[in-house]
């Protein structure tokens, strides 16, 4: 995995700054209860693309899980904006039951991020730090023997 520094220099300035204007936008949005921003996908792990894919975790979130954007007057974007909606209890892995596709989501995220946003410090880097831990113990061959995919 890439490091912050080495991901914030990949993300082109006009993607880096529609980041940086939604986050502003979504702290007053949600009132407090933003807990992360992290941006992900192609954009940060190869690069050459202009699309932004982002995880955003509020509390009590109860929304659509997911929402693209295109360009705007008030959000321009020379690609298209993803961006996915967990609440703290999906993205710490606390929910029983969770679908699959959010647990590709969180996988998909862990290859390469970019925290933008984590509210308290450290909060979403611990979650991926333990994330990896917890990863380290399975065997990646695990869902051949069972059958089920294990993100």
């Amino acid at each position: 995995m890439a490091s912050e520094t080495e991901t914030a220099q990949r993300i082109p300035y006009d993607e880096y700054r529609a980041i940086t204007t939604l986050m502003h936008a979504h702290l007053q949005t949600h009132e407090g209860r933003l807990r992360a921003l992290i941006a992900f996908g192609d954009l940060v792990t190869r690069g050459g693309t202009l699309d932004i894919d982002l995880l955003e975790v509020v509390e009590g979130w109860q929304g659509q899980s997911s929402v693209t954007f295109s360009s705007s007057q008030e959000l321009p974007l020379r690609g298209q904006l993803r961006l996915h909606l967990l609440t703290p209890e999906e993205f710490e892995g606390k929910v029983s039951g969770m679908r699959f596709s959010k647990k590709r989501l969180l996988a998909r995220a862990q290859e390469g991020y970019d925290i933008v946003y984590e509210d308290p410090p450290g909060y979403a880097r611990n979650v991926f730090a333990q994330k990896a831990e917890d990863d380290l113990g399975t065997n990646p061959l695990e869902f051949l023997v069972s059958g089920n995919p294990r993100r």
